[in-house]
């Protein structure tokens, strides 16, 4: 169904003006767009991941446990997007859940460059290069998830597990 293609989608509603217990269908209403988490949002029913980088997973700490980034990359995204359309066009897809990665924009701005820059995600993945001069010049400002201990999910999946599934 994705295979190649362009994925343009132009909702121009706020993420964050969207509830999980909206229930009211609306005659024409548009598709929902929503901001799942730091690095995918959903247009409708389709998630869309951001190529080339990796935001903190959902319920992962850093600082031995006392800091949780994941919701605050997920309120950096939707921040960057505030309300502006959202346009993206597919890249790849994301071998681990074959959902499609796609460079996504809101209005110009390459929503990717921004959470690097941010310190809100890392480059990651045969792309990385692309994003590499923003993610180096958020380690130097130590900027979100590089002002603390902090590895990317990728890193942490690739670990071994201790006996309680640490």
């Amino acid at each position: 169904m994705w295979r190649l293609i362009l994925l343009t989608c132009l909702w121009s509603f706020a993420a964050v003006a969207q509830t999980d217990d909206d229930t009211t269908v609306r005659p024409a209403a548009k598709p929902r767009f929503q901001v799942v988490d730091g690095n995918t949002v959903r247009f409708a029913s389709q998630f869309v991941r951001l190529f080339a980088i990796e935001a903190p997973a959902k319920g992962q700490t850093c600082d031995d446990g006392q800091w949780h980034p994941a919701p605050l990359a997920k309120k950096a995204l939707e921040e960057f997007i505030a309300g502006r359309p959202v346009t993206c066009k597919q890249v790849d897809v994301d071998s681990r859940n074959s959902r499609p990665m796609a460079q996504c924009f809101a209005g110009d701005d390459d929503l990717q460059a921004m959470m690097v820059s941010a310190g809100w995600a890392w480059a990651v993945g045969p792309y990385r290069d692309r994003y590499a001069p923003e993610e180096l010049e958020a380690a130097v400002r130590k900027a979100g998830v590089h002002g603390h201990r902090c590895i990317p999910p990728s890193e942490k999946r690739a670990q071994p597990r201790d006996r309680n599934g640490q």
